[in-house]
């Protein structure tokens, strides 16, 4: 299948980078009403509506939302390829976090900030390993621990409490009387480092007590 036109995919990305024909149309140069028109025209080339009026202004349809990640990163790498060398700034930021974080907090504010920065493409990529800055194009990680990292400037966006969590039935069977009570449960992935940090700061020392296998 050919490629849309080019002027229908440029309105496209601005209007769903922005969810504002006005704002679109700002940003290109353009009427509004040209705008809509490049928007109708993809919209007939694809058979089916990319965006959906609302009281308070537009949203993606689900088919548009389909199409409008990859679109806003083509034209954004585009945008990095073609900028000033000699200018200064930071074009991309890229940023490395675990999904869990990433979904639940990261993610919904991701869109107002890319608004305030519409010059700032922001890339994020989720993963639970630790990021080589010396190896990997990322220009910020998102970590949870104590910020002693040599070579690196931390920063603590916010405090995080830990506590271990168990089903009723499983306390119903077993007398949990003090933090020490939880080495006789099976504990899930236990080689994680903040079990340790927990018993620890329980008062039980987790790597001597725990028995060995067999």
């Amino acid at each position: 299948m050919a490629l849309p036109p080019l002027a229908a995919l440029r309105a496209f990305e601005a209007v769903a980078r922005h969810l504002s024909f006005t704002r679109a149309a700002e940003d290109l140069g353009m009427t509004q009403a040209a705008v809509s028109y490049q928007i109708r025209l993809l919209e007939e080339r694809l058979g089916t509506p990319l965006f959906l009026r609302k009281p308070r202004g537009i949203v993606l349809t689900e088919t548009g939302a389909l199409f409008a990640r990859p679109t806003i990163d083509a034209f954004d790498m585009l945008r990095e390829t073609y900028a000033d060398p000699s200018a200064d700034g930071v074009s991309t930021l890229s940023i490395s976090t675990v999904p869990t974080f990433a979904g639940a907090w990261l993610s919904p504010r991701l869109g107002k900030f890319q608004m305030n920065h519409p010059n700032l493409a922001v890339r994020l990529e989720t993963s639970d390993n630790l990021v080589d800055f010396g190896r990997e194009d990322i220009t910020v990680a998102i970590r949870a621990g104590d910020g002693d990292w040599p070579g690196l400037e931390a920063h603590e966006l916010m405090p995080i409490e830990y506590t271990p969590m168990l089903s009723p039935a499983l306390a119903r069977k077993h007398a949990l009387n003090s933090p020490a009570d939880l080495l006789k449960l099976p504990l899930l992935d236990r080689v994680d480092p903040n079990w340790a940090l927990w018993m620890r700061t329980a008062g039980v020392d987790f790597w001597e007590t725990r028995r060995a296998p067999g």
